[in-house]
């Protein structure tokens, strides 16, 4: 019997060291988790720089969040898929990052603000719409 008891005992000081723990853990305060910067994604057409009204109120949208959010550099990234050659798909990236860059100015973001990275061909033989398109990321 005493065995029974010594086993009972052991436990119940478990369980009472768990609960214990576990409140403790719940009243402290919940940890601050980075969030990732805002992106906005415009998408083109196959071999083209040419920004539909769709596109030009995502790129309106991302100039008014970074007003909002005082954002002190906006990213601009931009790709293309793999349909074309590797060059030709370089400089259609570039047209993109430029092309969007131009409306972010139009939409009151200073030109100095942005970063343009132009990519290029991403992505594998797929020539979906995914791998066409330009990144809009506000950084703090």
């Amino acid at each position: 019997m005493s065995s029974t008891l010594l086993k009972y005992r052991l436990l119940v000081m478990i369980l009472v060291t768990l609960v214990v723990s576990a409140f403790a853990n719940a009243q402290t305060a919940p940890s601050a988790t980075p969030q990732a910067n805002p992106r906005f994604l415009v998408y083109f057409d196959e071999f083209s720089a040419f920004l539909s009204d769709e596109a030009k109120t995502v790129i309106a949208d991302a100039a008014k969040r970074a007003r909002e959010s005082g954002a002190r550099r906006i990213v601009v990234q931009a790709r293309a898929s793999a349909t074309g050659t590797a060059e030709t798909n370089k400089y259609l990236a570039q047209t993109r990052s430029s092309i969007v860059t131009d409306q972010l100015e139009a939409d009151g973001i200073a030109r100095a603000m942005v970063q343009q990275e132009p990519i290029g061909q991403t992505g594998s033989s797929d020539p979906s719409v995914y791998n066409r398109r330009v990144d809009i990321i506000l950084e703090p």
